[in-house]
């Protein structure tokens, strides 16, 4: 999907969601959007920030003590991941079979969770920093990550095409892609995603999407509809080169996140103004992942420029 000016010039599906049934891609279908998630996570931290319930400068320890060197490690520094944290597997978090969001990761913390001292301050990329940013918020709001996200988001901006992947089997309405990876003699296959697994990643990547539901999110939080603007500001200010904070890459021009893992790939780019908009996504094998990822930030750059 691509929108100019706040109207849609591409909205175009091709493809299969179910190739066993000759079930096709349409604009509706929904993707598992993988790390796209931990947009709506950063925001959710914003927004107890603004209520006062979190500091960024509040040390890990507050909540995680367990975690190593949890109190040299801020809020700020998990959403930025400088936070000097990995998994020891980052495929797989959580119990291996799922009990509650907070024994998973209780389960990390002291089965997968390792501190590298020579990336503390430096960007590493690891899903732990928002599975536990997720944990945090339960913990302060007194509620469950999904409720928090249902209320803030599905809710409230009447998401129809959103769901969390566990909760799939009783949406009757929502209509997702079923994901396919290469078997090894080329063929594309079923891919087959344990809910347990997911679980694990509560917060880092659980939520299935469609294009226009991801278009609406993600362009009322930069909007203001869902944090303050100097929330906002705060943590999505543009920066060359870009950085990272609260789930999107901030470039100079445009705002940028991606997903990729189980067969889906999320390529998704916003701009400042929020008026350009380019969403790319496939339950198909990405051949070059890094190379499509370039491709997009161009084309991006192009949409944003092209005359009205």
């Amino acid at each position: 999907m691509a929108i100019k000016n706040n109207k849609v010039i591409l909205n175009e599906s091709t493809g299969y969601a179910n190739i066993s049934k000759k079930v096709r891609n349409t604009p509706k279908t929904a993707f598992f959007i993988n790390s796209v998630n931990k947009v709506f996570t950063g925001t959710l931290v914003m927004k107890q920030v603004e209520r006062k319930k979190l500091k960024l400068s509040d040390k890990l320890s507050k909540f995680y003590p367990q975690v190593p060197h949890a109190n040299q490690i801020t809020i700020e520094q998990l959403l930025t991941m400088e936070a000097g944290l990995q998994g020891k597997d980052e495929s797989n978090y959580g119990t291996p079979i799922f009990k509650n969001n907070q024994a998973g990761i209780k389960y990390d913390i002291k089965h997968n969770v390792i501190f590298d001292k020579r990336h503390y301050n430096q960007r590493v990329y690891s899903s732990i920093n928002y599975i536990l940013l997720s944990g945090i918020l339960e913990k302060v709001t007194h509620r469950s990550y999904e409720n928090l996200v249902k209320d803030t988001y599905i809710k409230k901006l009447g998401l129809s095409e959103t769901e969390f992947y566990w909760d799939i089997p009783k949406n009757k309405q929502i209509k997702v892609a079923i994901p396919y990876t290469k078997s090894s003699q080329g063929y594309l296959v079923p891919h087959f995603i344990s809910a347990d697994k997911v679980h694990g990643d509560l917060g880092a990547g659980c939520l299935v999407m469609s294009n226009k539901d991801l278009y609406r999110a993600t362009s009322a939080i930069l909007n203001g509809e869902i944090i303050k603007p100097s929330s906002v500001q705060k943590v999505y200010t543009p920066s060359d080169p870009a950085k990272y904070n609260a789930g999107f890459y901030n470039f100079p021009d445009f705002h940028s996140s991606n997903g990729s893992g189980d067969g889906y790939t999320t390529y998704y780019r916003i701009s400042n103004d929020t008026r350009d908009v380019l969403v790319i996504q496939s339950n198909y094998p990405v051949k070059d992942y890094f190379k499509v990822r370039q491709m997009c930030n161009d084309l991006m750059e192009n949409l944003i420029k092209a005359a009205s």
